[in-house]
């Protein structure tokens, strides 16, 4: 059992160090820890140790006392290990939190979840009465952090400003009893402090990226403003080229790097780099949302799509047309690739950056999001040796991720897997990619007309977009090819009446499609404040679930909060929502017959066939997703 002595604060912090719970009385007190000999210095000592934090979490029963005694023993091997591996020299960080070390056991604990650095530190923040508060990348006033503080102090004390308010500024700190650090800001900004406590790894995570990412902006934004103006032929100067005026600069490049650092570690999928009138706009799209990431001066703008150019190989002097291209970065000991989008807009140049995370891109076909029935029959329709197999839905809704996974569980030695995209997503050495490129004369159409003479057993098109796309799908079906590919379509029988209206004759079309799925993307209920609730009796009918006598089920769903790791949002990750509709006999005669796709629903739901919207139901009932989310990305599919 952990031995309990007591502490007293040895010192009061200044007038005007305010805290968010009556600190000045707990400073009258004894409060109860677990060290012997721990006393608050207000000198920056370490304030508490892993045996304190350990009561805590057992007398907050976050932990058992076998867990505690087990992570006691563990800790000091653990701690040892963190201090030889540590750089003390250049401001580096000096300390180790002991929930650094406590949650870097990821101990179960009773509810069944995982006690990492950020529950620790909530269960000790709620344990001496201070508010806890997650740090959110996407919501820092860059600005603000790196004008009132320099990043070795920052660095060093793990301290971080979040907001200013009439004349009152709060800090992040992962030890709030450092009393002589708290005079030291007030001293220093000349504002009075509010103090919430955070975990030091969000404190030194965040100070790295905004002091990286905002000093080397700053840097390059003050070199701009020497560098000669390109566009006034009348100065009779010998100037640089432009790439060596924006592509070398040390502070783009180091800006760029954090850039890319900081949408990988948020998940994102897209970069959004946006001229405005007077700045740039830096803007994430992670699980499908967009949200503001920086600001950056209007003077680095050319200079940051210049080294992103060069990346990517693309013109750097071309600012008036759209260029397109690609690069290849290391994350997490895994190769990722970048597909990079540039157009003018009204106030310069703007780019995109997808992003295709291998670990995203392909997967196994089980863990895409497919209920038992539709998995077997997606396996199936991919197993064939010949036939059209459609997956179809709008941009963004994960159907790259669908083919490229199929793809990758057929590409074995013995066959031959063969791509022709628009561009090529993501290289993988088991296929063999062709882009289209319509200056060469590479078309969806022409390329497949070629690869039909290269042997292959599977063709992948990226999408049918014209009626000599379709007939040549059509053509490789039919000579024993099996053709997966794309269509723009919102379900799964309008895809067939698509393929029609592009010309393709119906009895054609009933002999060579084998399967049309169409997907979405759901976003999944937070794990870190999940919560329940019954569906009330007007949601049961926007739903149509009903029971036999009119009355509405007893249906608990569950749904989010709000919390640090979603965002307040209550939604984090997503996964797929599939409308698997074979064809078979009975929908192959509907075809033939022209039937519209309303008729060629209602006999595939009789046959067995699940809607997106029944599909998201299913999720919403097995607590994967929310009512809301629900609505938001499906149907009814009697209103199609």
């Amino acid at each position: 059992m952990v031995k309990k002595a007591s502490f007293r604060l040895v010192s009061e912090a200044s007038p005007g160090v305010r805290f968010n719970a009556p600190l000045q009385m707990r400073m009258q007190k004894e409060v109860p820890t677990p060290s012997s000999s721990l006393t608050i210095h207000p000198m920056g000592a370490r304030p508490y140790t892993i045996d304190s934090f350990l009561s805590i979490l057992s007398d907050s029963n976050v932990i058992n006392e076998d867990q505690s005694r087990e992570i006691g023993k563990k800790a000091s091997v653990m701690e040892t290990k963190l201090r030889r591996n540590q750089d003390h020299a250049d401001g580096k960080r000096s300390d180790i939190s002991p929930a650094e070390i406590i949650g870097a056991f990821a101990v179960r604990t009773g509810d069944d979840k995982i006690l990492d650095e950020d529950r620790v530190m909530e269960t000790f923040a709620k344990a001496v009465e201070f508010p806890y508060h997650k740090i959110d990348p996407l919501k820092m006033n860059a600005n603000l952090v790196t004008s009132l503080l320099p990043r070795p102090f920052a660095k060093k004390y793990a301290v971080l400003p979040l907001q200013k308010n009439n004349g009152v500024l709060q800090v992040a700190m992962d030890n709030p009893f450092n009393l002589k650090l708290l005079d030291d800001l007030k001293a220093t900004t000349g504002l009075d402090i509010d103090v919430v406590i955070s975990s030091r790894s969000d404190i030194l995570s965040m100070v790295t990226e905004i002091y990286g990412f905002r000093t080397s902006v700053d840097a390059a934004s003050l070199e701009a403003e020497s560098w000669p103006d390109i566009g006034n032929l009348e100065q009779l100067i010998k100037l640089k080229s432009e790439a060596e005026i924006e592509a070398s600069d040390r502070h783009v490049i180091n800006a760029v790097e954090y850039l890319l650092r900081a949408a990988l570690d948020h998940r994102a999928s897209d970069i959004h780099i946006e001229p405005k009138r007077e700045f740039s706009l830096i803007r994430l799209r992670i699980d499908g949302v967009l949200h503001n990431l920086h600001r950056i001066p209007k003077n680095v703008h050319p200079a940051v799509m210049s080294r992103l150019k060069t990346l990517s190989r693309l013109d750097i002097a071309e600012k008036r047309r759209p260029q397109d291209g690609r690069l290849k970065t290391d994350y997490d000991d895994r190769e990722v690739e970048i597909r990079i989008s540039t157009m003018p807009v009204a106030f310069g140049e703007k780019m995109v950056l997808r992003i295709f995370d291998p670990e995203v891109l392909m997967q196994s076909l089980s863990s895409l999001g497919f209920f038992q029935r539709e998995l077997a029959l997606f396996q199936s329709f991919v197993a064939r040796p010949h036939g059209i197999v459609l997956v179809t839905g709008p941009t963004g809704s994960g159907k790259t991720t669908t083919l490229y996974s199929a793809l990758r569980s057929r590409a074995t030695p013995e066959v031959n897997v063969t791509t022709i995209e628009d561009p090529i997503e993501m290289v993988i050495e088991e296929f063999n990619q062709t882009s289209v490129n319509k200056r060469a004369g590479i078309t969806f159409a022409s390329a497949l007309r070629t690869i039909l003479r290269q042997d292959p057993d599977i063709v992948m098109v990226g999408e049918v977009r014209d009626q000599e796309t379709a007939q040549n799908a059509v053509q490789a079906a039919l000579t024993g090819h099996l053709v997966l590919t794309t269509l723009h379509t919102n379900d799964t029988a309008s895809s067939i009446t698509r393929l029609i209206d592009l010309g393709i004759e119906p009895f054609l079309v009933g002999s060579t499609v084998v399967a049309v799925v169409a997907q979405r993307l759901i976003r999944k209920v937070c794990p870190g404040c999940r919560t329940s609730r019954v569906l009330t009796h007007d949601e049961c009918e926007v739903l149509g679930m009903v029971m036999p006598d009119g009355r509405p089920p007893e249906v608990k769903v569950a749904y989010g909060t709000g919390c640090h790791m979603c965002r307040k949002t209550g939604l984090v990750g997503r996964v797929g929502v599939y409308e698997v509709l074979s064809i078979t006999e009975s929908i192959r005669q509907l075809i033939v017959e022209r039937a519209p796709s309303n008729r060629i629903l209602r006999t595939a739901r009789d046959e067995g066939m699940m809607t997106l919207r029944e599909c998201a139901i299913r999720h919403m009932v097995d607590g994967m997703t929310s009512f809301e989310e629900v609505l938001r990305v499906t149907v009814d599919p009697t209103q199609r």
